[in-house]
């Protein structure tokens, strides 16, 4: 059946060669560079600013130190003005992650274990860093 499609197709498609539709991909920056640095502004800017010196903008790592407390809360960073928190209780009396959301200008109080969280702004942290 496929063969004889074939056959019935005039022979000049038969013969014309196929090209792959992106075979030519220009490349407008140097190795090692980001693509856009040129182009980029606000927050990405300023990341990549940051990355070219060796700081990383945004800390994946989770929060630790001391226990909170409504005297010393444990501070947790944010550019933004709501951040969602999980809480996993002390080093000596742990719990299953609590999440939570936590919002300037409030204290939080876990339901399990008691410790308090608040948010602080981090947005000006790096502003000194020209992009």
């Amino acid at each position: 059946l496929f063969l004889n499609m074939l056959r019935k197709l005039p022979l000049r498609l038969l013969r014309t060669p196929c090209r792959p539709l992106f075979s030519r991909v220009r490349h407008f920056s140097k190795p090692g560079d980001h693509p856009g640095d040129e182009q980029t502004f606000g927050r990405e800017a300023e990341e990549l600013a940051l990355e070219k010196i060796g700081v990383d903008r945004y800390d994946r790592e989770p929060a630790t130190g001391p226990f909170g407390t409504l005297e010393k809360p444990a501070v947790i960073y944010s550019a933004q003005k709501e951040r969602v928190v999980g809480c996993v209780g002390s080093k000596e009396e742990p719990h299953d992650v609590h999440w939570f959301n936590l919002r300037a200008g409030m204290k939080h109080v876990c339901t399990i274990c008691g410790q308090v969280f608040v948010l602080e702004d981090n947005s000006k942290r790096y502003a000194h860093i020209e992009s």
